[in-house]
């Protein structure tokens, strides 16, 4: 799926060429895998990158999309599924919780 997000720097959004950075499980057999999101990354020459969300979906006529979010939002849905980027945004509070012995924070 192709996008173009307009800015400074026209930018197109291509989930065949940017970088998948989570996959959501797919399985047409099951329910539970037949909608799902995953996470993207466009790199952009001299500037920083682009963080987005593909919703998807195997059910017919459900339309799939992009959207772009910030790099803490990223961190934020990585984070969710047990995936800890040091480099994409501000990690303090997770490695507070798991020096108190925590893991993933959906143990709340």
């Amino acid at each position: 799926m192709q996008l173009t997000v307009q800015e400074k720097q026209s930018s197109t959004l291509d989930t065949e060429r940017d970088i998948c950075l989570f996959k959501a499980q797919r399985d047409p057999s099951l329910a539970a895998f037949t909608r799902g999101r995953d996470l993207y990354e466009h790199p952009r020459k001299g500037g920083s990158s682009l963080y987005y969300i593909h919703r998807w979906s195997m059910q017919p006529g459900d339309r799939e999309n992009l959207t772009l979010i910030s790099p803490v939002m990223a961190s934020r849905f990585l984070e969710e599924r047990g995936i800890l980027c040091n480099d994409l945004a501000d990690q303090r509070g997770a490695a507070i919780l798991r020096s108190w012995g925590y893991g993933i924070l959906e143990e709340f």
